[in-house]
């Protein structure tokens, strides 16, 4: 007993979960198979409501309601054939439309209530139709509608009892359901309290001291199943954790090299490795913080030196030199800065300003030449340069121990805004780290300004000390200028009221050719251009006669066009006044252009040039192209309207607001031709209507006008017969939905009405013939 017990408290929790769903797939057989009985309930319900109650149903149809209910027979025997034809062949019937289920005992039964209600139904039907009637009809009526119920009450009684069994075959169904559920609860109730929830208790009794940080807990639990795998990985988990613990706290003392316990050469474990990173992304950082440090220090200390020796060059660059030397912990340097020649076409050079760590302080006048030596070639290619291999010629470093050669020479241009002020040189007999040849850079943007500056004040100093001497000398022919000045103020006011008064003339010129949409153009009889508005010079813009100016030749940009436009000139030359209009393309774009080309004469008579004035009517032609198209579109228009009202017998006028006459067509024309009056439009209607029918008709316009549509039908008596005449009276619209008149319609409907009364009579006849029947 207690060997099955093991084994069974070993078994995977996925097979456990396989029977519970094996057990409730039998649940749900169960379920389907008591809802497949327990759904005969709706077809139970079903014969209940229709053929247990086929009495009631069928009860219009009896003899002594008949009468009350003759208009309705037809649809009472519909309602009733539907439930036969339902039991009998299958079907939908109630209001739910519910599908019925054919029982072959009841549809036996209800075959044998045909064989009576077919002669019943035939009987009705002859009431209906009125062959015969309900006095003649009853004493056959009651036989079969008696029969027909008999035969219904033994289909009642079946009925009842087929719902009788199908309830108590519900009741056996249910019960068993009820009992296999109740053995299903217990079995799944044991294993999920007894195979999972006391070993999950179990272990979330001793993960819950894991989660309070009692790391040396551990679950004493060991079934081979999943819960048991749960139990020895949260052991291991909690181990995990312990070296964990341990080595974060030495790193949080500030041991970062201190080993994590617990892991071979081969370890997988995430956390570990984490942790691991974490450590060397630590050390990473202290070291990125010591550098950064030391790099804001170097710009402190720097900015005070650069403070305080701006105003001698001399003194600032042997300050630099010999604390940047001493701040990167470096031997040797030097630095040099670019002359600046005054002459523009002269190649500036590099000065050596200050060298430091040599056997003494000394100052070193050496000029290099750009491009020249290692230095030369940095300035040439505006980067830094970083040699660890140094040539063997190389400067030597000297100290108490000795001579050697330097493992590493840095040489950093100063820049400011691209512009290069001058060059850094360090020898080391270590290799310089990056971020300290970037904070040389850095510091070589300061350097570069603040030798800018030096230089600049400088340059003031020198400037002042010539201003002074300068101004010396002009005192001294201030007088002799002032006796000079005086004679040239007496000129210049001549000057001046002569240059003011050919300023307004010029302005009034320009003002005049320019204050205008026109273009302008003046031209000598050699085709030369004189004057040109801005208009024109605006309209050439982006074009190929963009380069036309005063002083060019007319013609010469004019391509094929330049003998046409010479022909103008020359007819112009000879006295004639032009003007015309032609399509233009300056810019690609299609337009009209008017020109007026008149010539230039002097007194004498004498013509020297000519004048050119264009201007765009490129709206007004577009204008009168499109009046020109829709004239021919109105005329189309009135050609179609003309074929639709003529092309008719019935008669068709419009009327406008005012009563005139827009439109009539000529059967109109034609009917008033013939009693002497003439039609057409701009007569008013009310002018030509008899005195009889004015005040009728004045009435029906003035309802259309008021957007109100009149359908008429007269009788107009007439000597060869009566004719009658349907007349409709519409509003006329406009595209603001605006009444702008009335449009009159009147047809000949008369054979239209004698069809339809000949009609009429032949349906009264038919209706009587079928009542003698």
């Amino acid at each position: 007993m207690a060997n099955w017990r093991r084994k069974l408290y070993d078994w995977k929790i996925r097979n456990l979960a396989y029977a519970m769903a094996f057990g409730i797939f039998l649940l749900a057989i169960a379920i389907y198979m008591v809802i497949m009985h327990t759904g005969i309930n709706q077809q139970s319900l079903l014969r209940t409501n229709t053929l247990a109650n086929l009495d009631k149903i069928s009860l219009p149809l009896a003899p002594q309601y008949i009468s009350e209910n003759k208009e309705n027979i037809g649809s009472n025997i519909r309602t009733v054939e539907r439930i036969l034809f339902a039991y009998t062949k299958g079907g939908q019937i109630g209001e739910e439309k519910i599908q019925v289920k054919i029982n072959n005992e009841l549809k036996t039964k209800v075959e044998e209530l045909l064989i009576v209600w077919n002669p019943l139904k035939e009987t009705l039907y002859s009431i209906q139709d009125g062959e015969t009637s309900v006095n003649e009809a009853k004493a056959n009526l009651e036989k079969r509608y008696n029969a027909f119920i008999k035969e219904q009450a033994k289909i009642k009684r079946l009925v009842y009892e087929i719902n009788q069994k199908e309830e108590q075959a519900e009741t056996f169904y249910t019960i068993l359901l009820y009992l296999y559920i109740l053995i299903l609860s217990s079995f799944i109730y044991w294993i999920v309290k007894y195979l999972i929830l006391n070993p999950i208790f179990k272990i979330s009794i001793s993960s819950r001291e894991l989660a309070k940080g009692n790391l040396t807990e551990k679950i004493p639990y060991k079934s081979k199943n999943e819960l048991g795998y749960i139990a020895q990985n949260i052991n291991s988990m909690a181990e995990i954790l312990e070296n964990a613990t341990d080595f974060t706290t030495k790193i949080g003392e500030g041991k970062l090299d201190a080993d994590y316990k617990g892991l071979d050469e081969n370890h997988d474990n995430s956390l570990a490795s984490s942790l691991l990173q974490m450590r060397e992304k630590m050390k990473e950082s202290a070291k990125a913080d010591k550098e950064r440090s030391w790099v804001n220090e170097g710009l402190a200390k720097f900015a005070d030196i650069l403070r305080n020796n701006n105003d001698n060059i001399e003194e600032l660059s042997y300050q630099i030199i010999s604390n940047l030397v001493k701040f990167m912990e470096a031997n040797q340097g030097a630095l040099f800065v670019l002359s600046e020649p005054e002459d523009k076409d002269e190649q500036p050079t590099i000065i050596l300003e200050s060298a430091y760590a040599y056997e003494r302080r000394k100052r070193i006048k050496k000029e290099i030449a750009i491009g020249e030596g290692l230095v030369g070639q940095s300035v040439q290619e505006g980067d830094r340069i970083y040699l660890t291999e140094v040539p063997e010629d190389f400067v030597e470093i000297k100290s108490g121990l000795g001579e050697t050669l330097p493992r590493c020479v840095l040489i950093v241009p100063l820049k400011i805004n691209e512009e290069i002020k001058g060059v850094v040189e360090i020898a080391s007999i270590q290799d310089i780290p990056e971020y300290k040849i970037e904070f040389v850079e850095k510091l070589g943007e300061n350097i570069a300004s603040t030798i800018a500056n030096a230089k600049t004040n400088e340059r003031t100093k020198k400037l002042l000390m010539e201003s002074q001497e300068m101004t010396e000398q002009m005192r001294s022919q201030e007088e002799e200028m002032r006796q000079n000045m005086e004679e040239m103020e007496a000129t210049q006011e001549e000057m001046g009221r002569a240059q003011t008064e050919m300023a307004e003339k010029e302005a009034n010129l320009n003002a005049l050719i320019n204050n205008t949409t026109d273009s302008i153009i003046l031209i000598d009889t050699d085709y030369e251009i004189i004057l040109m508005n801005d208009v024109i010079k605006n309209r050439y813009k982006d074009t190929q006669y963009e380069k036309m100016k005063e002083g060019s030749n007319a013609l010469d940009m004019l391509g094929d066009v330049r003998d046409e436009w010479k022909g103008y000139y020359d007819r112009v030359f000879k006295g004639e006044f032009l003007s015309f209009t032609i399509k233009s393309s300056v810019k690609g774009e299609d337009s009209y252009r008017h020109y007026d080309i008149h010539p230039i004469k002097q007194k004498d008579g004498e013509i020297t040039g000519a004048s050119v004035f264009s201007r765009d009517i490129t709206k007004e032609k577009q204008l009168e192209i499109q009046r020109e198209e829709n004239a021919k579109k109105l005329a189309q228009r009135e050609f179609v309207l003309n074929g639709m009202i003529n092309n008719t017998e019935d008669t068709y006028f419009a009327i406008n607001t005012n009563y005139e006459i827009l439109v009539v067509n000529d059967v109109l024309k034609n009917r008033f031709k013939q009693s002497g009056v003439d039609l057409k439009p701009g007569l008013s209607i009310l002018s030509i209507l008899p005195k009889e029918q004015l005040e009728k008709w004045k009435a029906r316009y003035d309802k259309a006008l008021a957007g109100e549509k009149l359908k008429i039908e007269e009788v107009r008596e007439l000597q060869s017969g009566n004719l009658t005449i349907e007349t409709r009276c519409e509003p006329i619209l406009n595209d603001k939905d605006e009444v702008i008149g009335v449009s009159t319609v009147s047809k000949d409907i008369t054979e239209l009405v004698k069809a339809q009364e000949e009609k009429e009579k032949l349906q009264k006849e038919l209706e009587k013939l079928k009542g003698k029947k």
